[in-house]
């Protein structure tokens, strides 16, 4: 009986299944957007399935579902629609604008806002506009995106990072780079570069994978900052990274791509040849005399010699991979991502291998609590070489050497170059600097729902870099040879608290209050050994050395700790109000100011909303927004308050051990402070065909440490002291406009500039003063000015070789012309700042191909190539150096118009001193990134199969072409030596940036 009932049970599921079976069938149909456009890239899936797909460029699905199963239909900026399955199998949807997709959440401090109702002023780089841009680092991603925000790359060389600056220079003697978070936890951006690889450092968004990342915010003004209270003073960038979506089947998403590399410009200089004529007529001339150049020691016509700077440029070949996977349940999403990049840079000894693992999770436990997680690590081994200004600098060392040294024996071996300036190939050969690194970046979270309105969230975060270089220098390159090995680690930890209470009362007003938490521990700890003398280059370990020479190391902690809050009130969506204040303690402030106060106010109205807006049916939005407010800036150094004492060999004494004082007690420390106010105005209209915003902010810095001269019974030469005072104000302007819309065809422009106007409104009392009795910071190329910008280039200016005595000549203090002028005929000759900058963007979309057209920006800005003063003129260093090729043209009679004056003129030797000869116009306009894409129709993919839902087969070019001036041949213009904000513009030959070609191919399954 029981077998029976069994068997008939079988039987009746069977049935069923059939039955199910029998009633599936494929689904087709067109999805178009309120305007009647077809909508590619819709997502629909079977609710309740793993069952999915997208729609193709004309909005056409197909899938297979069963009747009385629902289809969910989601798409960015539009509402979800939901259609249950029945008789017909052709469903067309149109999909109408989400009021909530309008009013998408966007990340900003602790937690989000709708975009509609942001009165702050951000910077928002979403990832549509992102998401097929292919870059080597995120930093990358915000060049020409966004107002406000100038980015320069220090150099082409991997691994070296970019000067970021939000609003301009916002300090002196502290950073000047923003704070920059990941998922919620700041990141450590120490420079670490172990004295090589430039003053830049390692680039600290290196270590997340650019197509791991969602969305970029720029916090710009007081309103978005405050937050951050003593870190907010140079902007803050928090880096969203992808998150998977509920209810949605999941993807997994295969990027391949592969790279070359050459050099965007190089300089033209002479050959071994060229090089030997000009040191003879030169020299005959001076001598009135026929000189050869084998009575010079410089061999003959013919007798060879070495392209230096054509050996240290390649073309570098690199791989790309990423995998990612996305999805979701009804409680759960989640993102898994794998990355791999085998990277070659265009100059030679410049590798570097990334591996990348990334898992973020949340999931709804229950109605009350939520549980996630947001973990990235990174793997990376770098073979470093020195950007610039060093003997291990390929680009600079092949530049400045002499073309009729000989890298090679007649043997083949390497050979000695006979001067300081060593034989590169050899060193890149046979040296060994090589760069660990392992960084491991993450948070757990939990987010608990109590009472109506309120939620608790509790973070808890790390960010860890693991640093070890390892240098091992040869016998042929170092007698004795000599290693070093030096490791660093930089660690944070930290808590975060929010409590969070928002409701809506009546249909008018709505509130959010948010109370917050945030405590961090931050160490910093290094350790360096050197040592030489090695039997044989074959014995690589340290320990093999019989000579050690260094044995140092330190620890640097640091604590922070934080309350904050911030309440957004609005009524209607038209009238706004948000505030915020926060209380900072830090131990790098002194023992009498160790604790600050930040806060912001900000107003918002939005005249859209407004009737006799309405009624003119021309906007879409507008509003209004207005916000002051204060933050901090405390990159102070680890103990700037503390007395400190140095040990080790600098302290013996009669061979024992011993401590000197080496750091003055400074209690009264403190941060240094930037008011801002910032007045915005953003809208939209011609359904939405045009969108406009501009703002106008005056940020004021104070208390900005400046070195105050100490008397000398002190023992100490100067001491840090909050005494100066320093303004930015500029405008920002963004455009963004559908040109064209029509079924098959879409153009779309994105513009935005800024300008910005700095000055230096007070020094310390005791600072030099120039002839006008105004307080000065002088540097060798640079000076800032009390009155004036902090970034003013100070040099002699040129005038030219008079064609008609064939001397060079310079302008006096006076602006008389000279041919003998000094250090005292320095004047303000131009500045590294621009006085506009920007980008713009051009996407089109035919069908299945999409261009995106990428190009950044500034103008009014130059640079000072230092270098040039021993690349030009005839003997800079004892005539053992290399030359450009204008100095061919040098003067020989009267009339001529020459780059160089006479070699019989006093001048002559005079040319290479410093003076505007080497200030350049470093104006541009550069094709910054240029994508053509195909998206495979649904149709061909059918064909393959089920497995496969999308496949794009795209083409990039970086850095394609330059609108430079023509005295900038062969140099780059968007190049700077040194992060420093004293030293923006400066540049010794530093390797300029990199142009590439790729191709590759992303499937969709």
């Amino acid at each position: 009986m029981k077998l029976r009932r069994l068997f008939g049970s079988m039987v009746l599921l069977l049935l069923c299944v059939i039955t199910v079976r029998a009633q599936e069938k494929t689904i087709t149909g067109t999805v178009t957007d309120q305007n009647g456009l077809p909508l590619p890239g819709v997502n629909i899936v079977v609710v309740g399935t793993n069952t999915g797909t997208q729609t193709d460029f004309d909005g056409n699905y197909s899938i297979k579902a069963s009747v009385g199963q629902f289809l969910l239909y989601s798409y960015i900026g539009q509402r979800d629609e939901r259609r249950t399955v029945g008789s017909n199998s052709i469903i067309d949807v149109d999909m109408s604008e989400d009021a909530e997709a309008l009013d998408e959440v966007v990340v900003v401090g602790y937690g989000g806002q709708e975009e509609r109702k942001i009165i702050q002023n951000v910077g928002i780089v979403k990832e549509e506009a992102i998401e097929n841009l292919q870059v080597v680092s995120a930093d990358q991603l915000l060049q020409g995106q966004t107002a406000g925000t100038q980015i320069v790359n220090a150099s082409g060389v991997l691994g070296s990072a970019a000067v970021i600056r939000i609003r301009g220079v916002n300090s002196i003697n502290s950073g000047s780079q923003p704070l920059i978070v990941i998922d919620g936890v700041p990141i450590t951006d120490n420079i670490n570069t172990f004295n090589s690889g430039g003053n830049t450092g390692i680039n600290p968004l290196s270590y997340v994978n650019p197509n791991d990342i969602a969305t970029l915010t720029i916090l710009k003004d007081a309103g978005a900052t405050s937050i951050y209270g003593a870190r907010g003073a140079n902007g803050v960038i928090l880096i969203t990274t992808k998150k998977g979506k509920r209810n949605s089947r999941t993807t997994v998403t295969f990027d391949m791509n592969t790279q070359f590399s050459e050099s965007t410009d190089a300089p033209d200089i002479l050959t071994a040849d060229e090089f030997r004529s000009f040191k003879a007529e030169v020299a005959s001339i001076q001598q009135g005399t026929t000189v050869t150049p084998e009575s010079l020691g410089l061999g003959s016509i013919g007798s060879g010699g070495t392209d230096w700077l054509g050996g240290v440029q390649r073309t570098g070949i690199s791989q790309n991979y990423n995998l990612g996977v996305r999805g979701g349940s009804e409680k759960t999403s989640f993102f898994f991502g794998l990355d791999y990049q085998d990277l070659e840079g265009f100059v030679i000894g410049n590798n570097l291998e990334r591996a990348g693992a990334r898992l973020n999770l949340d999931t709804n436990v229950n109605d009350w609590l939520k549980v996630g997680m947001n973990l990235g690590v990174t793997n990376t081994r770098l073979n470093r070489i020195s950007v610039e200004n060093s003997i291990n600098a390929p680009f600079t060392t092949a530049f400045l050497q002499s073309p009729i040294v000989s890298a090679f024996d007649d043997e083949g071996n390497f050979a000695q170059s006979g001067s300081f300036i060593p034989n590169i190939f050899a060193r890149v050969a046979l040296d060994t600097r090589e760069l660990k690194t392992f960084r491991v970046i993450g948070n757990v979270f939990t987010e608990v729902s109590f009472l109506p309105g309120f939620t608790w969230r509790s973070e808890f975060g790390i960010d860890r870099l693991e640093s070890d270089e390892f240098i091992r220098n040869a016998e042929f390159n170092t007698p004795g040879g000599s290693a070093s090995s030096l490791k660093a680690t930089d660690e944070r930890w930290l808590t975060n608290q929010i409590l969070t209470y928002s409701d809506q009362y009546g249909d008018s007003h709505n509130l959010t209050v948010l109370l917050g938490l945030n405590y961090e521990e931050s160490l910093q700890a290094r350790l360096n050994i050197q040592g030489t003398g090695f039997l044989s280059d074959d014995l690589r370990n340290l320990g093999s050395s019989s000579t050690p020479t260094i044995n140092e190391g330190f620890r640097n902690p640091t604590r922070y700790y934080g309350l904050f809050s911030r309440v957004t009130y609005d009524y209607q969506g038209k009238y706004l109000v948000e505030g915020s204040v926060r209380r900072d303690g830090s131990s790098r402030f002194g023992a009498n100011n160790r604790f600050g106060y930040f806060w912001s106010g900000a107003v918002g109205w939005t005249l859209s909303e407004e009737p006799f807006v309405k009624n003119l049916d021309f906007f879409d939005f507008l509003s209004l927004r207005a916000s002051l407010g204060t933050v901090g800036n405390d990159r102070l150094g680890t103990f700037p308050s503390l007395g400190l004492f140095s040990a080790g060999a600098i302290a013996d004494y009669n061979g024992e051990s011993g401590v000197i004082p080496a750091q003055p007690e400074n209690p009264d420390i403190k941060w240094e402070e930037s008011e801002t106010l910032d007045i915005g105005l953003k809208s939209t209209f011609l359904n939405g065909r045009i969108s406009f915003n501009t703002s106008y902010f005056k940020k004021k810095t104070s208390d900005l440490l400046l070195n105050q001269v100490l008397p000398p019974l002190t023992g100490f030469s100067a001491i840090s002291r909050n005494i100066g005072v320093m303004e930015n104000t500029g405008w920002e302007f963004e455009l963004n406009t559908i040109n064209v819309r029509t079924t098959d065809f879409q153009w779309n422009t994105s513009i935005n500039l800024t300008t910005i106007d700095n000055k230096v409104l007070q020094l310390n009392e005791d600072a030099a003063t120039d002839a006008q009795g105004r307080r000065i910071i002088d540097g060798a190329i640079q000076r800032a000015i009390e009155g004036e910008s902090l970034n003013n280039f100070f040099l002699i200016r040129y005038q030219g070789v008079n064609p008609q005595t064939g001397d060079a000549e310079w302008l006096d203090i006076n602006g008389n012309p000279t041919t003998n002028p000094g250090t005292g005929d320095r004047v303000v000759t131009g500045s590294p700042l621009p006085d506009f900058s920007g980008g713009m963007t051009n996407t089109f979309k035919y069908k299945n191909f999409d261009l995106s057209v990428l190009m950044n920006y500034s103008y009014g800005n130059d640079v000072v190539i230092d270098g040039l003063r021993f690349a030009d003129g005839n003997d800079a260093l004892g005539g053992i150096v290399n030359i450009r090729r204008q100095n061919l043209n040098f003067w020989r009679q009267p009339g001529d118009q020459a780059f160089l004056p006479s070699p019989t003129s006093s001048t002559f030797n005079l040319f290479n001193q410093r003076s505007t000869v080497q200030q350049l116009d470093a104006s541009y306009l550069r094709v910054k990134n240029v994508t053509l894409g195909y998206n495979m129709p649904k149709a061909i993919l059918d064909k393959l199969g089920n497995t496969l839902t999308g496949l794009r087969f795209y083409a990039t070019a970086i850095n394609l072409f330059t609108l430079k001036a023509d005295e900038m041949d062969g140099i780059d213009p968007e190049v700077t030596d040194d992060i420093d904000p004293l030293f923006q513009g400066e540049s010794f030959f530093t390797a300029p940036q990199a142009k590439s070609y790729l191709i590759g191919a992303r499937l969709q399954f």
